[in-house]
């Protein structure tokens, strides 16, 4: 009871917030009618490993619009080949502006959603959530939250049809897309380009992440990168955004093309979609190999090593994906046992060398082809 009254205290803002939805919703019209939404909240790798939802939606001959934060519009050039609307809000002015907010949610009402569809593992009321009720779809299918999501199981887990076990840190994204599939009665799509293209003699390094704590050293890259361009006589093309990285580079001493702040997102995949394998301890770079059918070394952290790392099969025979830690801690939800809360990297990705990446990668299959088509 105790407990019940403190999650009522705890939701009190959120109850409020919801009644100002409801008004802002009021005497709106659906002007549009049918079809179904895909709500995706998440990074990179969310949107990305979605595509497998959406293209077995796309082959049921639905007509299909992604809902989606802005900051995802320079993906636009893949996610519409799975879609026939792309429907683009920014997050930051929903939650703060609530003019923009009104418009927002009645516009979503506006289109008279057949079926919606709330992708996300990840459950936010105010969020992902309000959007999907403000569509006011006969149908409307998530998945349950996590047990310390107290304010989605209290308010916004009544406006789901039908929710699902997500099964979190069992499953992988790639699974549960499947699960949403077979519980909305559409096919099962799949994860791969259509569009293939001719393989250059490069492999691709990817050095950065979108996190401090999830970076690997530079000189580990560029230790791994010069074993394998002297085995496969590959020319590595190193990737990234920091400047920093530039001054390591100047000290390489093999051939390599450094692309290092020169490439847009779509200019990543065209490289990835060239390169015969790639490297890279950043899940965006990771999830789009995986896409491309490119073998793709990624070195790891395992905050959400199920969910996201260990791929299923047949796609799993194209990612090695390494990490000297015992995994036995692995899938913590980034509390890591560790390490204090010091902005440092994991050690899950410090602790992991340079000789023990190239070792395992030597032994790899597909890497194991290339050194022998170079020794014939």
């Amino acid at each position: 009871m105790k407990k019940s009254k403190l999650n009522i205290l705890k939701c009190t803002p959120r109850y409020l917030w919801h009644a100002i939805d409801y008004l802002l919703l009021s005497w709106s019209k659906k002007v549009n009618n049918g079809g179904t939404a895909i709500i995706r909240i998440g990074g990179i790798g969310d949107v990305m490993l979605s595509i497998k939802l959406l293209s077995g939606l796309k082959s049921s001959d639905k007509k299909i619009t992604i809902i989606c934060d802005d900051r995802f519009s320079f993906m636009h050039f893949i996610l519409k080949e799975y879609s026939d609307n792309i429907f683009y809000y920014n997050s930051k002015k929903f939650r703060l502006n609530i003019i923009y907010r009104a418009i927002i949610l009645r516009r979503l009402y506006s289109y008279g959603f057949d079926e919606v569809i709330q992708a996300g593992i990840s459950r936010k009321q105010g969020g992902a959530d309000v959007q999907a009720w403000a569509c006011q779809s006969r149908k409307t299918v998530g998945f349950y939250p996590r047990p310390w999501n107290t304010c989605e199981i209290s308010i916004s887990n009544k406006w789901f049809t039908k929710l699902i076990d997500g099964q979190f840190n069992i499953k992988h994204e790639l699974d549960r897309m499947d699960l949403i599939a077979k519980e909305t009665g559409n096919n099962i799509g799949y994860y791969r380009s259509n569009k293939t293209q001719l393989r250059e003699d490069i492999f691709s390094v990817f050095i950065g992440a979108s996190s401090p704590v999830r970076e690997w050293d530079i000189r580990n890259f560029i230790e791994v990168a010069e074993q394998l361009h002297g085995k496969t006589m590959l020319t590595p093309v190193f990737i990234g955004e920091d400047k920093d990285i530039k001054e390591g580079l100047s000290k390489i001493k093999y051939k390599f093309i450094d692309m290092v702040g020169k490439t847009s997102f779509e200019d990543m995949c065209n490289i990835i979609a060239k390169s015969k394998f790639i490297i890279t301890n950043e899940s965006g770079p990771m999830h789009v190999g995986v896409y491309f059918d490119i073998p793709t070394i990624a070195i790891v952290s395992g905050g959400e090593y199920n969910s996201y790392c260990k791929y299923p099969e047949p796609y799993n025979e194209k990612i090695l994906a390494l990490s000297m830690m015992d995994s036995s801690c692995f899938n913590c939800g980034w509390n890591c046992i560790y390490k204090k809360n010091d902005g440092k990297p994991f050690p899950c990705l410090s602790g992991t060398t340079a000789s023990y990446v190239t070792e395992a990668a030597m032994n790899w299959q597909p890497i194991k082809e290339l050194v022998l088509r170079d020794e014939v």
